[in-house]
């Protein structure tokens, strides 16, 4: 029991929150009322889930020394030294395999999507972690290749202000971890990545953050004013669903600078019930726009 709990600990399921980007192009273009589109992108769900967990157990290997002075990182299977390195190897080679699988199983696209996917990982996890600012893009970029699978999942054409406002709230995500990471070893630079020990000061972050978190906001707005998705939801209505996107935005922000929370940001969203009041209110309404009920 307590081996499996260690793999289960590798594969971080918790993370998986980040894939129901996947789900995010099921749900804007309508789709979720169809069976076999609904169908496809949970089998995109699980396959981009278990591919993740894949990179995630290769990348424990390759930080444990890291980890090792994290501590919360500290306790991870790899670096607490509870799960060897060549078992974590084994395991992210057969969550590639499956997820990898699943993905070829939908369409050629889609695996070519999550083949990238791994792709940019692998060497993100190799060397170009350490590079600054090519690190938190690479985030940024992993995370928006969900939506662009999802859509691929199910076959359907993405708006592209969804994929910009996707990379640029992934963005902002990032840059926030890499700034809670820099508040956390202050002045011990050994302690932290390497593309953090010449990293400017924290105030200089904070004003990407802020930029970021703005152009994603006003990039939100243009989305549901633009004339494709007007057309394509029959009304300007998804124009309604803004207040959630401003206030969530601006209250995880507050969050970060009072708690100085957000190294994790999936656990620091987890953990908040306002941002999860917040984000069920917004697809409450999406779905209600969508559906022609607003």
């Amino acid at each position: 029991m307590f081996v499996i709990a260690r793999i289960i600990c590798l594969l971080r399921p918790t993370q998986w929150t980040k894939n129901s980007l996947v789900l995010a192009p099921l749900i804007f273009s309508g789709a979720y009322g169809q069976w076999e589109s609904l169908f496809a992108a949970l089998i995109g769900f699980a396959g981009f889930s278990l591919t993740a967990s894949g990179i995630y157990a290769f990348n424990d290997v390759m930080d444990a020394e890291y980890d090792r002075k994290h501590p919360e990182k500290k306790n991870r299977p790899v670096a607490s030294g509870s799960l060897s390195p060549v078992v974590a190897i084994l395991i992210a080679v057969l969550c590639l395999s499956l997820g990898l699988g699943a993905s070829w199983w939908l369409n050629s696209e889609a695996a070519m999507i999550a083949v990238g996917y791994v792709a940019l990982m692998l060497l993100y996890s190799i060397a170009l972690k350490n590079i600054l600012l090519l690190d938190v893009l690479i985030i940024a970029m992993g995370l928006t290749s969900r939506a662009l699978y999802g859509a691929a999942a199910i076959e359907v054409e993405i708006s592209q202000w969804l994929v910009i406002c996707t990379f640029l709230i992934s963005l902002m995500l990032a840059l926030v971890k890499r700034r809670q990471e820099l508040v956390r070893i202050g002045d011990q630079v050994d302690l932290g990545r390497r593309s953090l020990q010449a990293a400017p000061p924290v105030i200089a972050w904070d004003q990407w953050i802020n930029s970021v978190a703005g152009i994603t906001i006003l990039a939100y707005i243009l989305y549901t004013v633009d004339t494709r998705t007007v057309e394509h939801v029959g009304s300007n209505h998804l124009l309604y669903t803004t207040p959630f996107v401003i206030y969530g935005i601006f209250h995880y922000l507050g969050q970060v600078q009072r708690n100085q929370n957000g190294e994790d940001p999936t656990a620091a969203l987890l953990k908040d019930r306002v941002m999860w009041i917040t984000m069920i209110g917004w697809l409450i309404a999406v779905v209600s726009v969508l559906s022609g009920l607003i």
